[in-house]
């Protein structure tokens, strides 16, 4: 089993969610007292560090256009 994500259930309840390493099969399972709490927040982060679709910000897009545009037409 390997951990995969973290979720929250409940007000105050962490679980970690396993994923099995042989048949891929998913379980979650409550966050201990001595599990280690930066390797959890890491693994929340996750999904922010690595979003689904590529992001990119509106000034970054703004200026590609402009590069991309070439001098005035005249």
């Amino acid at each position: 089993m390997e951990p995969i994500a973290v979720t929250v259930r409940g007000e105050r309840r962490w679980m970690l969610i396993h994923r099995c390493t042989h048949c891929g099969r998913l379980r979650m399972n409550r966050v201990a007292a001595d599990d280690n709490v930066l390797l959890l927040l890491q693994l929340a982060a996750l999904p922010l560090a690595m979003p689904p679709i590529p992001y990119v910000s509106p000034a970054m897009s703004a200026e590609k256009r402009i590069k991309n545009a070439g001098p005035p037409a005249g």
